[in-house]
């Protein structure tokens, strides 16, 4: 059900190309409103997760309140915004969880999508909100996504995220979405990061996944301060020379091996070609023109290779975003820090909305799936470096 409901969601989306394919020229002369968004509703978190750092500044007396929320939210600067995705931290770690959905909802005219990313750590608070999301966006007819962390099975889980019985508190969570999935129709599904920790586990996670017919989505770990906080772990914690490579092979497994458009598939083809090409990103991103960014303590930034470019509870966000030093620092973004960016980020909106280099990737699968050996060609960067807009 959820796969047909996702492809739903994008024939719809997909409708909007044409549209999209102009602003993409647009984007060139002039900023465009943002259509996809970020949250860090809070750093707060259930977990201390050994590749994110985000629970070490976790302080809810620094997060925004409800009321500065809805202030910031009435700005017209969200009008155009498709997509919602609310992070942490842990969402469910605030008590107005459900509230900040229901400001999306209400203050977002355009949205279709919501997404939460949960640790799924505490069932017994984490269950009843998800459910209330669940329902709300059931009324108000905007599709809902929601995936539970799973770094590895069983003890391996609770090892990557230092919480004891990790494994069955989110297995508690997982169960009562699935269970809820018979009365409502909603995306859901797990999540994994892979790092030089789990690596060894990744094919062990997809196993389980396929036995309890989940679907699963593989994170390559990246760093960032803007957002994860972890920029220093990446010395010890990103994988090199074999560990990388095993690394490129899974993700091209999935390729081979996976529906040939499952979404997810965009993705690992990039993280593969990064890999193999020295990181140099040739894949489109909605952030380098259409996406934005803000933090639990109000400060707005246009993607995790950004800067703060100003806070929502001293000014209005849409003066924020159009002023020229915040435009100035975006193109900045585009030339320097995009071309090698690892961030999958609403990378499967990038894809409906850019259909070219869609397109490319699915004659690149369709030989991957037909290719008997494992050795794989790598697309190799333009000679002469190009910004793609989003």
């Amino acid at each position: 059900m959820a796969q047909i409901y996702a492809a739903k969601y994008l024939a719809k989306a997909a409708l909007s190309a044409p549209k999209d394919m102009v602003k993409a020229v647009v984007a060139k002369y002039t900023p465009l409103q943002p259509t996809v968004f970020i949250f860090h509703c809070t750093f707060v978190c259930d977990a201390r997760c050994e590749m994110c750092s985000n629970w070490t500044r976790g302080n809810r007396k620094e997060d925004m309140t409800l009321e500065q929320i809805e202030r910031a939210f009435s700005s017209p600067l969200w009008s155009e915004i498709e997509n919602a995705s609310l992070s942490g931290g842990e969402p469910t770690t605030r008590n107005d969880m459900v509230d900040i959905c229901r400001l999306m909802i209400e203050k977002f005219p355009k949205l279709r999508k919501l997404t939460i990313n949960t640790t799924g750590l505490t069932p017994q608070r984490g269950i009843p909100m998800l459910t209330k999301v669940v329902e709300l966006c059931h009324q108000h007819n905007v599709i809902f996504s929601t995936r539970v962390s799973i770094d590895g099975v069983g003890d391996m889980h609770g090892e990557v995220r230092n919480v004891r019985k990790a494994f069955e508190k989110a297995g508690k969570t997982i169960a009562a979405m699935q269970e809820l999935q018979k009365k409502y129709r909603f995306n859901f599904g797990i999540s994994s990061t892979i790092f030089s920790k789990n690596l060894d586990d990744a094919d062990n996670i997809l196993a389980w996944a396929k036995k309890e017919k989940l679907d699963i989505v593989f994170n390559m770990v990246r760093f960032t301060d803007a957002m994860l906080g972890n920029q220093e772990l990446e010395g010890t914690l990103k994988p090199m020379g074999v560990e990388e490579q095993r690394m490129r092979t899974f993700f091209m497994d999935r390729v081979r091996q996976d529906p040939l458009l499952d979404g997810q598939n965009y993705i690992y083809m990039h993280y593969a070609d990064m890999i193999a090409n020295g990181y140099h990103r040739l894949t489109p991103c909605p952030f380098q023109t259409q996406g934005v960014m803000l933090n639990p303590n109000g400060d707005l930034f246009f993607c995790e290779n950004s800067d703060v470019v100003g806070n929502v509870t001293k000014e209005d966000p849409k003066d924020i975003y159009y002023r020229e030093a915040s435009q100035a620092h975006r193109r900045m973004i585009r030339d320097e820090k995009c071309p090698s960016c690892l961030s999958p980020c609403q990378m499967n909106v990038a894809a409906i909305k850019q259909v070219v280099p869609y397109a490319k990737f699915l004659v690149r699968a369709s030989m991957e799936k037909r290719r008997p050996s494992p050795d794989t060609p790598v697309a190799r960067p333009p000679a002469a470096a190009t910004s793609t807009v989003g």
